[in-house]
């Protein structure tokens, strides 16, 4: 085994390391997306029944709504990168040689890093903003910026998500995919 074996065995096994430090602070995110998406449904029941029994629906329905959802989104987004299970077609990847497959997630994981970091510079002017002049919802008068620095913090722990992923490799695969590539 050369120098650079070493060092990228090295590399890979910090990767692995820093994967399981983060992976509970990523479920943790991942279950108060779960509970956000559980309170969308709640809130939309809620404003349903109130609106058929009582003729007044819930008055900041659409906004909460439209908040946890996004919540949601990006709670979940550290964790779905750091397992890799993202929405994809595998068929070309599944099907490729083991040395090739490696470069294929690299490449990936850099594309998803410049666009994380990309976001990421695009959403803080935006957080600022609200933040200077306390920004609140319409009808609710809920403040934005609590809502909004979700964005950039999500990005944060996406973009080593994607650096442990390029660093570490993909995950291995998946009985179905393995049975597909046979």
């Amino acid at each position: 085994m050369d120098s650079a074996e070493r060092a990228d065995d090295r590399l890979s096994s910090v990767a692995r390391r820093l994967e399981a430090y983060l992976k509970p602070v990523f479920t943790a995110l991942a279950t108060l997306a779960a509970i956000a998406g559980t309170s969308i449904v709640a809130l939309i029941g809620v404003s349903v029944a109130m609106r058929h029994v009582a003729n007044a629906p819930l008055h900041i329905t659409e906004e909460l709504v439209g908040l946890l959802m996004t919540a949601a989104f990006f709670l979940a987004l550290p964790l779905v990168t750091l397992k890799a299970e993202h929405v994809r077609v595998s068929i070309l990847v599944v099907n490729l040689p083991e040395p090739a497959r490696r470069w294929v997630a690299v490449v990936a994981s850099l594309f998803g890093l410049a666009f994380c970091l990309w976001y990421f510079m695009l959403c803080l002017p935006w957080l600022e903003f609200a933040f200077e002049r306390t920004l609140k919802t319409e009808v609710a008068r809920l403040l934005m910026y609590p809502w909004m620095a979700l964005l950039p913090v999500s990005l944060l722990l996406t973009m080593v998500a994607f650096a442990i992923r390029g660093i570490a490799g993909p995950p291995a695969l998946t009985e179905d995919a393995s049975r597909d590539r046979r």
